[in-house]
């Protein structure tokens, strides 16, 4: 059985372009309401919210940060490169690789605290990567920032290229 390509997956799953980040989408669950109080949630909005995220070979997701913690999984598809830049636990910042093949050092899911600035492209033969995200609390696009550049590159020098490449 052949690989499906980008293009299959896409009307299979029905996505669409996702604005300003990049990519495709379809949000496949919404939560009901409640009030959440977090250090940057503090408003009425969905408890969670799912999606399907495709990203086909030479598209990436822009370097942005979100008020909610947001959950990785890997289904199909290249591995996914994953810059995080502003997570406390790590500080000078990380690259993981989200995928299948954990005796390569790829891990299957990855948690991305809220307020951590993330981005990322898809690696390996097969050009494009399907993943599933969930938020808690759910997502709103009221939430969603992209950082100054120049300040990251700064802040982060090692990661200078990276920075660049998913700006």
């Amino acid at each position: 059985m052949s690989m499906a390509t980008a293009e299959e997956v896409i009307e299979a799953l029905g996505l669409a372009p996702l604005p300003r980040e990049g990519g495709w989408y379809l949000e496949t669950w919404r939560g009901g309401h409640n009030r959440f109080i977090e250090p940057t949630v503090f408003s009425s909005r969905s408890a969670g919210t799912a999606i399907y995220y495709l990203l086909k070979a030479g598209e990436h997701s822009r370097l942005h940060r979100l008020a909610s913690t947001e959950i990785y999984f890997h289904h199909a598809g290249s591995p996914l490169g994953m810059l995080i830049l502003g997570d406390l636990s790590y500080p000078s910042g990380r690259q993981v690789t989200l995928g299948p093949d954990i005796g390569r050092g790829q891990i299957p899911q990855i948690v991305i605290p809220a307020g951590a600035i993330h981005g990322s492209r898809p690696m390996g033969s097969t050009g494009w990567t399907l993943v599933s995200t969930v938020m808690v609390p759910g997502f709103d696009s009221s939430d969603y920032s992209e950082p100054e550049i120049n300040a990251l590159i700064l802040r982060y020098p090692s990661h200078k290229q990276e920075i660049e490449e998913l700006a």
